[in-house]
């Protein structure tokens, strides 16, 4: 959030010089794009259990999980490089297929995880 209103006070600034030059529009349009991004993932970010596939996106991050194909997952675990379509530091490792790994941070992890448990019950949660 603090990104963002950094972005939108720098943006006021440059409109609200009267000297309009090439360089600072090019520089407000720059900036009004960045902060569109930025809240397109902050308002974008969900995770939704649609049958037996786990659907995420972040922003322009966007994808499925087969819930069967979860071997593990392990709460409170931080993922230091990867896929992480999430905005919290608090979050899920999920493990899947042999592999491949995924940073979650859904509000509700223990609602969440039995939701995924319910689909397939032999998901092992670590911790």
């Amino acid at each position: 959030m603090g990104a963002m209103l950094l972005l939108v006070v720098t943006v006021g600034q440059v409109l609200l010089t009267r000297e309009f030059t090439i360089g600072s529009v090019a520089m407000a349009g720059f900036l009004l794009l960045v902060l569109a991004l930025l809240l397109w993932i902050w308002f974008g970010t969900y995770y939704m259990i649609d049958g037996t596939m786990l659907v995420y996106a972040s922003g322009p991050i966007k994808g499925k999980i087969d819930i069967h194909t979860i071997t593990h997952i392990k709460p409170r675990e931080k993922l230091w490089s990867g896929l992480k379509p999430s905005l919290g530091l608090d979050g899920l490792v999920i493990y899947y297929n042999k592999w491949d790994e995924i940073y979650l941070s859904p509000k509700e992890k223990e609602q969440f995880i039995q939701q995924l448990r319910q689909v397939k019950e032999e998901i092992v949660v670590e911790g």
